[in-house]
């Protein structure tokens, strides 16, 4: 996948549908250890996914397009724009809006994330998002249809997590696993 521009931090395989997805096409040869590495940095919580149609890379470049407009980009300045409340919020041209963070990683001091409640943005719980992503990526490699059995035998075996009787498809767990069929 595409390096993002210096300073954005963002994590799209937990904010990004469409990176999501392509991931979950792309991660089929992936070794199964590999897969829960990677499943294991989306985290237990709940999180805010973007849908809308602007790529991880757009994002990027609007937002230090936004940022330069006001000279905001260097970290002293973002960093005293953030000031008091820790996150500013910005609005971009699909109407969607992203929290801006400071991002602690070395080089990348704007970190990224979908507002919550914003257009093109669904709160999810992520493992929810996980086992779904981890479905997606099973049916494909083990050449299967999406079923209770191969999505319990992935939640149990490459996340770790109990498995579920059923699960409502315009729900929760179903809803997250319609957005990656």
């Amino acid at each position: 996948m595409q390096q993002l521009p210096k300073p954005i931090l963002f994590h799209p395989l937990k904010h990004h549908l469409g990176y999501i997805r392509a991931f979950a096409q792309e991660s089929v040869s992936l070794p199964e250890q590999e897969l829960r590495r990677f499943l294991r940095t989306i985290g237990g919580s709940q999180l805010d996914l973007y849908t809308g149609p602007l790529s991880p890379l757009q994002l990027s470049e609007e937002v230090v397009l936004h940022l330069q407009g006001q000279d905001l980009l260097s970290p002293a300045p973002f960093r005293r724009h953030l000031t008091p409340s820790d996150y500013r919020l910005c609005t971009l041209s699909d109407g969607s809006a992203w929290a801006l963070r400071w991002g602690v990683q070395e080089g990348r001091h704007i970190h990224l994330h979908p507002a919550r409640y914003s257009p093109h943005t669904l709160r999810v719980k992520a493992n929810h998002l996980k086992t779904a992503i981890a479905v997606a990526i099973a049916t494909r490699k083990y050449n299967a249809s999406p079923s209770l059995p191969l999505l319990n035998q992935v939640r149990e075996a490459w996340l770790a997590l109990p498995p579920v009787q059923e699960y409502v498809p315009t729900e929760g767990l179903g809803r997250a696993l319609s957005l990656l069929q």
